[in-house]
């Protein structure tokens, strides 16, 4: 079965009311307490039911199991044994999962609550508190890795009950149920106590809430990670497989010949070997997630004084064939776009705002008094395909006139430096959908990292200042008309959209794999079911 990319499936933000009462049943958790370590046997408590067995395959090992500092990237390692505070599903829907009821307290989005769970074991015997997930969240913002920093608005959180927690923000944010969902590994994947207690323990061992369990006695570190069902998993119906195995190969044509031979049932794939995938009748689905293009960073014209005059940077963008470089880069997986944002706030009209019009970028390209072209300072890497996507847009813009001098940095981390400290007008950009509002926070707003000369807008910044505090009705609006303004300001010159996908043998039902969106584009690897 084979997928094709689509613009989105789902765009509307599911639901979310002002407290949302996201009831369900709450199952019975089981009595069984594991030993101490995390670790269940293969045997465990006789859940085997013949379900069969899942093999991942990851390209990159995950460094640590502890979910406060593993890289985002390698979330699957921890998302089959820490249950996140609110499971999203693969296309995109929120449910409960350790609590049961979320959502902000009265108006302004600086107060949330999250209702618990009741009776829920930890796998290594542990139990599910207010104080517990306190404790978490206190940690997560200790530890400094990777989501650390989403936490440094968290100005008080406490247990207003057994089971209840409140967040009090020191400023507005709209996204919580977004980063206490599982995308945000670490902040979401609550540690057990123990697990806390011992936390040197938590790079190696599992100590979680979730579906699976951690066996260390058959993983092999960087390179083969076992897991079993958790006894004390609340929701068994919910477990699909009897044991699930994550094997590390590195290489992606080596991951393709894994899935052909059986070896593998389920990986992340990408636009070089979707073709191939496609052949050996695998199910394939591509979701548009990273854009390439350039950011026209020196939008006051501080070192690059042509790029203060927005017809400047309209003309760039009117210069760009974005179907010709999408195709001969990306092939059919590819979708060209003018957009930042492939999910809240996209808007398909933009995706006609510049059409490629050559005549029409030298003729604002004269009307702005350089009718002769311009030289621009260009910083590049070949880090992600950037020096692929840079050279590309370099020879259509030579075609107006246009000469981006490109400096390329193999370094990715040089590169990032140079790009952040404001050294370059122009620089190639790769950068991920988010939510609007977080979009902001990394991308366009005066302190984000990708806004590294801190360009202001007095409408943007009242429309962002507006979604700060919106209510769930109105942030699709509000994101829309920010997204609609960056694109008419032409702060960036964004060519496509590269795809995100996944490749699943037909062990494996499709659906889980096939709903993934621009609202959410990595499966929910607990969805993952066998085929009927």
């Amino acid at each position: 079965m084979t997928s094709t990319p689509t613009r989105l499936s789902h765009r509307t933000r599911p639901h979310r009311s002002r407290l949302l009462a996201a009831a369900a049943a709450v199952g019975l958790a089981a009595a069984m307490t594991l030993a101490a370590c995390g670790s269940a046997s293969p045997s465990g408590d006789g859940t085997a039911s013949g379900k069969g067995e899942l093999t991942i395959a990851m390209q990159s090992d995950p460094g640590t199991l502890d979910p406060a500092l593993i890289n985002q990237a390698a979330q699957w390692y921890t998302d089959l044994a820490y249950a996140p505070l609110i499971q999203t599903s693969s296309d995109g829907t929120p449910r409960p999962s350790l609590a049961l009821e979320w959502g902000y307290v009265g108006e302004g989005n600086t107060v949330f609550e999250l209702t618990l769970r009741p009776d829920v074991t930890f796998s290594d015997g542990g139990k599910l508190t207010a104080q517990g997930v306190v404790d978490h969240l206190t940690y997560v913002k200790g530890a400094g890795g990777q989501m650390a920093a989403s936490l440094t608005t968290f100005e008080k959180i406490e247990a207003t009950g057994p089971l209840t927690v409140r967040v009090t923000l020191s400023q507005p944010n709209p996204e919580l149920t977004y980063l206490f969902a599982q995308y945000s590994v670490g902040i979401s994947q609550v540690i057990s106590p123990e697990g806390l207690a011992n936390s040197a323990k938590l790079g190696s061992e599992t100590h979680g809430a979730g579906p699976y369990v951690l066996d260390p006695a058959q993983t092999i570190t960087g390179d083969t990670y076992v897991y079993f069902p958790n006894p004390n998993y609340w929701d068994k119906a919910n477990i699909h497989w009897d044991k699930v195995t994550i094997k590390v190969i590195p290489n992606i044509n080596s991951v393709l010949s894994a899935l052909r031979s059986g070896q593998a049932d389920f990986a992340q794939g990408d636009f070089t070997t979707a073709q191939a995938a496609k052949e050996a009748g695998l199910t394939t689905h591509f979701v548009p997630q990273v854009f390439q293009g350039i950011a026209l960073n020196d939008r006051d014209g501080q070192m690059a004084p042509a790029l203060a005059d927005i017809r400047v940077r309209q003309a760039i963008n009117y210069a760009l064939d974005r179907d010709v470089i999408t195709a001969a880069l990306l092939g059919e997986t590819g979708v060209p776009t003018t957009q930042t944002v492939n999910g809240i706030g996209y808007v398909p009209a933009l995706d006609d705002f510049y059409p490629y019009d050559p005549d029409k970028a030298r003729a604002l390209l004269a009307e702005a008094g350089y009718p002769n072209g311009l030289d621009l300072s260009t910083l590049s890497t070949p880090f992600a395909s950037g020096d692929l996507v840079t050279q590309a847009i370099a020879g259509q813009l030579a075609e107006v006139g246009i000469n981006l001098v490109v400096d390329s940095i193999a370094d990715a981390n040089e590169f990032f430096n140079l790009m952040a400290t404001a050294q370059y007008p122009v620089a190639w950009i790769g950068f991920g959908s988010m939510p609007m509002y977080l979009e902001g926070i990394n991308l366009f707003m005066p302190g984000a990292l990708f806004n590294p000369f801190k360009t202001e807008d007095d409408q943007i910044t009242e429309l962002y200042n507006q979604l700060s505090v919106a209510p769930p009705e109105q942030i699709e609006s509000i994101s829309q008309q920010i997204e609609t303004r960056l694109v008419e300001l032409a702060w960036f010159a964004p060519v496509a959209w590269v795809p995100l996908g996944q490749y699943a043998t037909a062990k494996i039902d499709p659906e889980a794999v096939t709903t993934t969106n621009g609202v959410n584009p990595i499966v929910a690897i607990i969805d993952l079911k066998p085929a009927a």
